[in-house]
């Protein structure tokens, strides 16, 4: 129950201090500059070109470049300066830098190493063109060397198969020349 009464004497509080007058701070500001109405004033227009450009609220609109005029009231005793439309000088970021000796320099050295990179790349691929046709002439000399010596196996193994005995066998029988077939 005690809750009850302090949530009332907040609320008081609240709306008292809502209630108080608020305090106004007035500066001394500074008279307005004072335009004589009776002067003569020309307008200037200024032409701004616009890119083209999306809509930010709509993506579907799209607006064409198109040029933009502002028109500024000036006082008719202003001299009119000569202005060159921003077209005709190139931004910072893309006026290029004037050509130093140095440089000039440094893109002859990366020339000259472009060249010797080419003509070693081209080397590089000629040889390992020759490499590559060596490679198969020697993969098929290992494989006729195989073939061959398969063959060569196969009638050795016939030749012990036809002509019977060893001839070891025949020099331990006996002397050679008194073996000698008969006719």
């Amino acid at each position: 129950m005690t809750m009850r009464p302090s949530i009332l004497i907040g609320f008081l509080a609240v709306l008292a201090g809502c209630a108080s007058p608020k305090t106004v701070v007035s500066q001394a500001s500074a008279p307005a500059p004072v335009v004589d109405a009776k002067a003569e004033r020309k307008a200037v227009e200024t032409r701004y070109d616009v890119r083209g450009y999306r809509e930010a609220a709509s993506p579907r609109i799209r607006h064409e470049a198109h040029a933009v005029y502002r028109r500024t009231l000036v006082p008719a005793s202003a001299e009119p300066a000569e202005t060159a439309p921003r077209s005709v000088f190139a931004p910072a970021s893309v006026a290029p830098l004037p050509a130093s000796e140095e440089l000039n320099a440094e893109l002859e050295k990366q020339k000259a190493i472009t060249a010797q990179m080419q003509s070693m790349q081209v080397s590089m691929a000629d040889t390992q063109a020759k490499m590559q046709a060596q490679y198969a002439q020697l993969l098929k000399q290992s494989g006729e060397a195989l073939r061959l010596r398969e063959r060569l196996e196969i009638e050795r193994s016939q030749n012990r198969a036809n002509t019977g005995p060893a001839p070891d066998s025949v020099a331990a029988t006996g002397d050679s020349r008194t073996t000698q077939a008969k006719w």
